[in-house]
C-alpha cells in the first residue's frame, strides 16, 4: 500500500505561504458562494419542472447549468492546487484552511481563515472551524 505523507506545517511555514493562498482562496470563496446560490436557483427551476414540464422549455435554465458546471471546475481546480501545497479545505464559502501541524506529539490543525493577518489558530483534528482556539505563544506547535 502507497500512502501520502501528510506535510507537517510549523507556524512560520504557514504565515510564509498566506501571500500565495490568499488570492487562491479569495477565488474558492466567491466560486464556492456562487455555486451555492447557481444550485439553490436550479433547485428551484427543478421543482417547477415536476409541477409544470413546460417549465424546462423556459429560456435560461440550460445557460445556468453550464454556468455551474464551469463554476465547479473551477473550485475543483483551485481545491487541487490548494491541496498540492499540503493545506485541507475546511469551509471553501469562508475561505477557512487548515494547516497540519504538531502540538507536542499530538498531530493538530492550525486554522486560517480568509482576510486574517496570520495564522493564530489551531485546534484538534476532530474539530471544526467553531472549535478553534487562539494560539498564545503555544510553546508545543512546532516552529522552526
Amino acid at each position: 500500500m502507497v500512502r501520502n505523507a501528510t506535510r507537517l506545517f510549523t507556524v512560520e511555514e504557514a504565515n510564509g505561504l498566506l501571500t500565495t493562498i490568499s488570492p487562491i482562496l479569495s477565488r474558492l470563496s466567491e466560486h464556492s458562494v456562487r455555486q451555492e446560490m447557481l444550485e439553490e436557483q436550479l433547485e428551484e427551476i427543478m421543482e417547477e419542472v415536476r409541477d409544470d414540464y413546460r417549465t424546462a422549455l423556459r429560456p435560461g435554465w440550460e445557460e445556468l447549468q453550464i454556468e455551474l458546471e464551469g463554476n465547479i471546475n473551477h473550485i475543483n481546480n483551485l481545491n487541487m492546487e490548494l491541496g498540492q501545497l499540503g493545506i485541507e479545505i475546511d469551509d471553501p464559502c469562508l475561505g477557512v484552511v487548515n494547516f497540519n501541524s504538531l502540538r507536542g506529539i499530538e498531530t493538530v490543525f492550525l486554522s486560517y481563515r480568509l482576510g486574517e493577518k496570520t495564522v493564530e489558530h489551531w485546534h484538534h483534528l476532530d474539530e471544526d472551524f467553531d472549535c478553534r482556539k487562539r494560539m498564545q505563544k503555544e510553546l508545543d506547535i512546532i516552529k522552526q
